[in-house]
């Protein structure tokens, strides 16, 4: 077996959350609880506010994170009639905090993984996260590091 070696390497920095799409988000923190000893935070109800394929969609959406980590577990929602908050098997995403956001989105797009879906300001400007799908199928979530800070305010009073 011969090692993959990386040319141009884009720095992610280390593995921030794995993210799960659930439809009973309580069960789902207490499950993680009961059978993987992991402690999670629920937060309240929130807007979240992004553009999906270019469409501007508002959701209301709760989550959960758990305490110990990074690399952390986040428990979404399921939204009804939402395009990206449906329960599946598996894994929903992987999370990375990154320094600038704006270029390791641009960045990922040009390496073949096309932002699919990304927070949205009030005045309408990109912020706080980028999605990214790859050809695998497989959904990377960017956060800028204010984001990332809003996070564990929310969920562990940092």
């Amino acid at each position: 077996m011969s090692p993959i070696t990386v040319s141009d390497f884009l720095d992610l920095g280390l593995l921030h959350h794995i993210g799960i799409v659930v439809d009973d988000i309580e069960a789902a923190a207490q499950h993680f609880a009961h059978t993987y000893g992991l402690t999670v935070s629920l937060a309240d109800e929130s807007t979240y506010r992004c553009r999906i394929d270019g469409m501007e969609n508002t959701t209301v959406q709760r989550l959960g994170m758990t305490v110990a980590g990074p690399p952390h577990v986040e428990l979404l929602r399921a939204v009804p009639g939402s395009p990206v908050w449906q329960p599946v098997p598996g894994v929903h995403h992987i999370g990375f905090v990154v320094d600038d956001l704006a270029r390791a989105s641009e960045e990922l797009a040009r390496r073949g993984s096309p932002m699919w879906m990304g927070g949205v300001r009030g005045d309408g400007c990109p912020a706080g996260t980028a999605y990214h799908r790859d050809r695998f199928g497989l959904t990377v979530e960017l956060l800028d590091s204010a984001t990332e800070k809003r996070l564990a305010a929310r969920f562990f009073g940092k």
